[in-house]
């Protein structure tokens, strides 16, 4: 297993002298008080300002110190996000990587692979795939039941995470570490671990309950037959009352089912063990965040946040748009509704870039279709299926749209204040019934069969697991047939991703989680794909580890060589403070003569008295220029800067070659309303 300490990452980013400025040692309490309004509201933004890091922060401030320690004790928030990635198109090259960030800076520096504020803390192991070989042999030739293989692809996991939470690491968390800053002084900092980012797969991993098992949710043990009440008060109560906790009772139960597979040899599904398991979906291994940390007061299933991108644009929402279009072909004889809708999709025009984009030939086929194309395809559906249904169903189908395009826009805010969060709420009480009436009053009323390409997909997955039952060849296995039965299909709303959605108000008022923190881990498989082509491809995970090291060393040499002031944009040979209003090059590649100009465009109002307007513009400039030239500040000598103008004002700024040059492009920096 190829990894880093923990320690050694803090180290080496708290001695970086250029990601030390952005470095957040203290948090605060972000608030805004709106004109005439008699109390201010918190601002959500950045997790250096969120309730957690702040509650953890007045903690270790009320501990006791360390005997004799007097020093600055301060909180380094850490963020882990982890996945899979392909690493080639056509290879089977995976990585299994795991980065981590540090909460303590911004969330916009951190999705900028270019800031390397990434660390590349691991690259995991799957089980190998002789261990399939291995396991036949002892199960007398017999294939290992998939249960077993879980089991074992659980214990590897969290054996991984036991070498990366290691004694050195604990000592940390408990004592914390000395480390002398970039400023010069000394400061003790405790390592806490904040948020985790993963599917539901990998959290389902985290948590070690059962993928989509009685109690689907790693966050709280609602029963899968209450999932759909998204929205309901009787939801909103138990997910407090059912918060899943790292306890002794919970503890005890994975003890004492160990204890069954290990001393009495009973199997993983057995009934003594699913006895003590099954009713809240644990599995029988032992959690190495709850061995390690849970003696710290450390709480796993509090680190396992949200995900936007999987949960709502690639999982609700997609399985939304896929019915529709069942609900489309059931309407009328033929394609003739869904040709309609993919040619209202091609008619939508591009805006805004990368907003909408050009949508693909056939938007019902949903080809190779990444989250940000269903994006697009949430944002203008509303126009695009608006009268395709008869009512009362197209005006339901209405409702549903405008309100999962409206929650979804809330919960992609960057920046969120308390009433935003109120609304998310509302908002998301009101999506929950608008999905159950879709499901009661327009779902039922349509007989709804399996799209083509989902009927394909099925037959060709019950003849891999066919071949793989007999252990055929692939010559001998039937391929499927073009036209396979379309089986009928219902809209299914007992889903763990439907239930997530009412999680993500108290996610982003405890932890700032929004989709810029599931970008960053998504951006950072750039990185490693690029590293992956540096490699020869056989043992590229140990190379891509090595690279990982030297580029970090790198950079922290280059840091301390050369620190750059941040805030600091080199473009076109031309260093500009970001906090410029405008930018323009300094390029005079396209010349256009000042009179000539106006007499082309006499009759254009915005030339009336243009020169003097100009001069009037630019006299300040130049003896705002002129001063700081003789060291004098421009805001010390205002009457300098604005005196007494002679008149007439164009005869006082003379205009070399009466020239001004034209720029095809120019940089407006304007504040967002996420003050960014």
């Amino acid at each position: 297993m190829y990894h880093r300490t923990l320690i050694s990452v803090i180290r080496e980013k708290l001695a970086n002298p250029q990601h030390d400025e952005s470095f957040h040692y203290q948090p605060y309490n972000l608030l805004w008080q709106r004109g005439g309004s008699p109390a201010p509201i918190n601002v959500h933004g950045e997790l250096y300002t969120s309730q957690a890091f702040l509650q953890t922060h007045k903690d270790l401030q009320q501990s006791p110190p360390e005997p004799g320690c007097d020093l600055e004790r301060v909180v380094v928030a850490l963020m882990f996000w982890s996945d899979a990635t392909q690493l080639t198109t056509f290879s089977n090259a995976k990585l299994w990587p795991c980065y981590m960030f540090f909460g303590n800076e911004s969330k916009y520096r951190r999705c900028k692979p270019s800031c390397c504020l990434c660390s590349h803390i691991a690259y995991f192991n799957h089980l190998p795939d002789s261990f399939k070989d291995f396991a036949t042999e002892h199960f007398g030739g017999k294939a290992p039941p998939a249960d077993f293989m879980a089991h074992c692809h659980h214990e590897l996991f969290h054996t991984q995470w036991g070498i990366i939470l290691n004694n050195e690491f604990l000592e940390a968390w408990e004592h914390g570490i000395v480390i002398r800053c970039c400023d010069g002084v000394e400061r003790r900092f405790y390592p806490r671990i904040f948020t985790y980012s993963a599917d539901y797969p990998e959290k389902v991993l985290l948590a070690l309950i059962r993928n989509l098992g009685q109690c689907p949710c790693p966050r709280c043990t609602i029963p899968m037959s209450r999932i759909h009440n998204l929205g309901m008060s009787r939801d909103k109560t138990e997910r407090v009352t059912l918060a899943r906790v790292d306890d002794c009772v919970r503890q005890s139960k994975i003890q004492s089912a160990r204890t069954h597979i290990y001393d009495s040899t009973l199997g993983v599904t057995s009934t003594a063990v699913e006895s003590l398991l099954k009713d809240q979906s644990l599995v029988p291994t032992s959690n190495a965040f709850s061995n390690r940390l849970s003696c710290l007061g450390f709480n796993l299933f509090c680190m396992l946040v949200v995900d936007l991108m999987h949960e709502f644009e690639l999982g609700i929402w997609k399985a939304l748009f896929t019915h529709l279009i069942r609900i489309l072909n059931a309407a009328e004889v033929g394609d003739i509704l869904v040709n309609e809708l993919d040619r209202c999709y091609r008619m939508v025009p591009t805006f805004g870039g990368d907003t909408i984009r050009k949508f693909a030939s056939n938007t019902s086929e949903m080809k190779r279709m990444a989250a940000r194309d269903f994006e697009d395809v949430l944002q203008c559906a509303i126009l695009v299926f608006d009268g395709l249904l008869p009512e009362p169903h197209n005006k339901n189908v209405m409702a549903l749209l405008f309100t999962c395009a409206y929650w979804h826009g809330l919960a992609k805010l960057r920046m969120h204040t308390d009433e935003t969060l109120t609304l998310l709420d509302t908002v998301t009480e009101r999506l929950g019934q608008h999905l159950r009436r879709f499901q009661l009053k327009t779902c039922d009323v349509f007989n709804t069969q399996e799209l083509k390409r989902e009927a394909e997909r099925r037959q060709r997955r019950a003849q891999e697991n066919l071949k793989n039952l007999q252990g055929c060849s692939t010559a001998t296995v039937a391929a499927p047939t073009p036209h396979a039965l379309q089986r009928p299909k219902t809209f299914n709303l007992q889903t763990y991703k439907l239930h997530a959605l009412g999680d993500y108000s108290s996610s982003i008022c405890m932890h700032i989680f929004h989709y810029l923190h599931e970008k960053q881990g998504e951006l950072e498989h750039r990185t490693s794909k690029a590293r992956f082509r540096r490699t020869d491809g056989k043992q590229f995970v140990k190379q891509m580890a090595g690279i990982e090291c030297c580029e970090a060393q790198i950079w922290h040499i280059r840091n301390l060589n050369n620190p750059s002031p941040l805030g600091t944009n080199v473009e076109e040979g031309v260093a500009t403070t970001s906090d410029a209003h405008f930018h323009i090059g300094k390029s005079q590649n396209f010349p256009e003569n000042i009179m000539m100009f106006l007499r082309k465009h006499s009759e254009d109002p915005a030339v009336k008295d243009f020169l003097p307007k100009l001069g009037h513009f630019l006299l300040p400039k130049i003896k705002e220029i002129l001063l700081r030239e003789n060291g004098l500040h421009p805001e010390d000598n205002p009457e300098l800067v604005s005196g007494t103008i002679p008149h007439p004002l164009e005869e006082q700024v003379f205009i070399a070659a009466d020239r001004f040059y034209k720029h095809n492009l120019m940089r407006l920096n304007y504040t967002t309303y996420d003050v960014h």
